[in-house]
C-alpha cells in the first residue's frame, strides 16, 4: 500500500489523520474510505471499492453492490457529514464500524454516533464548524492526541490504521473559556510544539543506554530470576528485558535491585528510563517539592517529567506512574481533561478513573493533553 502525508501548514484546511492498527485507512477521490480487513493482503477489496468511488455521479448504488468485508466510506462539506456504511451479520458494538461526531478536537466524548449495520445504509448528519468526525473500527477515541500542529495527515493512497480522524484549524479553537487544569492559577500554555508525529515516526530516542557490563542503578531490593547474562527480571518473565535473552523460570528465585522496568517513549522521540515513580505534566515540579521528592508510598523517589503541549489540554500535574514490585501502575491525578490508554492490541484507548491506579502493560499507548506516550522494554527500544 502506498500514501502521502505531511504536516499540516495552511489555516483553514482541512486534514485526515490516522489512528495506529492493522485495518485499511484510506483517502481517495475526495472520501475516507475505512475498510474492517487486515492491511496486509486487502489490495483487492481496496481497488474495487475505490472504482465504485471513481463512478460517475452518486457512488451509493456501485458500492451498495460491492461484494467485500465491511466498510465506511466518509466525505464532509462546510455543514454536513455525508456516510456509507455496510457492516456484517451479529457484529457486536464495540467492533462495529462507527462513525462520531465531536464538538471539537477537545470534546472527550461524542454527539452523534452511526453505527454500521448489516445491510447497506447512507447516513447524512449536520457538522457545525469546529467539528471533528472520526471513522473506527469499535467505538469513538477522544480526538485531541491526533489533532494538532505536529500531527501528519493523509494525503492520497491508503495505509494500516484502527481508523481516520478528520478536522480542521476551527477545531483546534477553544469553544469558550476552556478549563485546562485542577489548580486555580493554571493558565494555558504558548510553548512551540515538541512533537514531529503522534504516530511514533521517530527512530531516535534521547537517552543513555548504560554500557553492556555496566552496574545497574540501586533501585530497591526485589525477588527475580535472572538470565542468561546475569541480568534480573520480574519472576514470571520469559525474556529478559534488558538484553532479550531467555529466562530459565525453573531456576530459583534471586533477590538483587531492580532494574528500570522499560522506557517511556514520546511522540517526539524522547524517552524516559522507568526507574522510579513519575509525575507527569506540564510543570509537576511544584507538586513533586511538595511531596517531598516522595514516592506514593514513601519508600521511594518520586521524579517529574516535563512535557509539552501547545493544545492547552495538558494539566501542570496530569498523570503519576507508580512502581509496586514489578508492576507499573498509571494513575489521572485529577487532570482536567482526562487520560487514556490503550493497551496492546486493543482497537480504542480507556479513559483511565481519577485517583485510581491501572496496571500498564509494555506496548500501551497513553493519551494525555495533545500528547502520546508509548511504554516500550529497554530491550526493544
Amino acid at each position: 500500500m502506498t500514501s502521502q502525508a505531511e504536516a499540516p501548514a495552511e489555516t483553514g484546511a482541512q486534514y485526515t489523520s490516522v489512528l495506529p492498527g492493522d485495518r485499511v485507512v484510506a483517502r481517495t477521490h475526495g472520501a475516507v474510505l475505512v475498510v474492517d480487513a487486515p492491511a496486509v493482503g486487502a489490495s483487492a477489496e481496496v481497488a474495487a471499492l475505490s472504482t465504485a468511488l471513481a463512478a460517475q455521479g452518486d457512488p451509493a448504488p456501485a458500492l451498495r453492490a460491492a461484494p467485500g468485508p465491511p466498510f465506511a466510506v466518509v466525505t464532509g462539506s462546510g455543514s454536513s457529514v455525508h456516510a456509507l456504511l455496510r457492516g456484517a451479520p451479529d457484529t457486536l458494538a464495540d467492533r462495529a464500524l462507527t462513525v462520531a461526531v465531536f464538538e471539537s478536537a477537545t470534546a472527550a466524548e461524542p454527539r452523534l454516533v452511526l453505527r454500521a449495520e448489516a445491510e447497506f445504509v447512507e447516513r447524512v448528519a449536520p457538522l457545525p464548524r469546529g467539528a471533528v468526525v472520526t471513522v473506527t473500527v469499535g467505538p469513538p477515541p477522544p480526538p485531541g492526541p491526533v489533532c494538532g500542529p505536529t500531527a501528519l495527515h493523509l494525503l492520497r493512497g491508503s495505509v494500516p490504521g484502527a481508523g481516520a480522524v478528520l478536522w480542521s484549524d476551527d477545531s483546534l479553537r477553544p469553544q469558550g473559556e476552556v478549563e485546562t487544569d485542577v489548580f486555580a492559577a493554571d493558565a494555558p500554555t504558548n510553548e512551540e510544539p515538541t512533537g514531529a508525529s503522534p504516530l511514533f515516526a521517530a527512530t531516535e530516542y534521547d537517552v543513555e543506554v548504560p554500557a553492556e557490563g555496566a552496574a545497574p542503578a540501586a533501585g530497591p531490593l526485589v525477588e527475580g530470576r535472572r538470565c542468561a547474562f546475569g541480568h534480573l527480571n520480574a519472576p514470571r518473565a520469559g525474556y529478559c528485558t534488558r538484553c532479550g535473552a531467555l529466562v530459565d523460570r525453573r531456576a530459583p528465585l534471586e533477590t538483587g535491585p531492580r532494574p528500570p522496568l522499560g522506557l517511556l517513549v514520546a511522540d517526539d522521540g524522547s524517552a524516559f528510563v522507568v526507574e522510579n515513580d513519575m509525575l507527569i505534566g506540564r510543570d509537576p515540579v511544584d507538586q513533586v517539592s511538595r511531596r517531598g521528592g516522595r514516592s506514593f508510598d514513601g519508600a521511594g523517589r518520586l521524579h517529574p517529567v516535563v512535557l509539552q503541549d501547545r493544545t492547552g489540554a495538558l494539566s501542570r500535574a496530569h498523570l503519576e506512574l507508580r512502581i509496586d514490585g514489578w508492576q507499573l501502575l498509571a494513575v489521572d491525578v485529577g487532570s482536567a481533561n482526562g487520560t487514556w490508554v490503550r493497551p496492546p492490541g486493543a482497537v480504542a484507548p480507556l479513559r483511565l478513573p481519577v485517583g485510581r491506579p491501572v496496571p500498564l502493560a509494555t506496548g500501551s499507548d497513553i493519551h494525555l493533553g495533545g500528547r502520546i506516550l508509548q511504554l516500550q522494554d529497554v530491550a526493544t527500544a
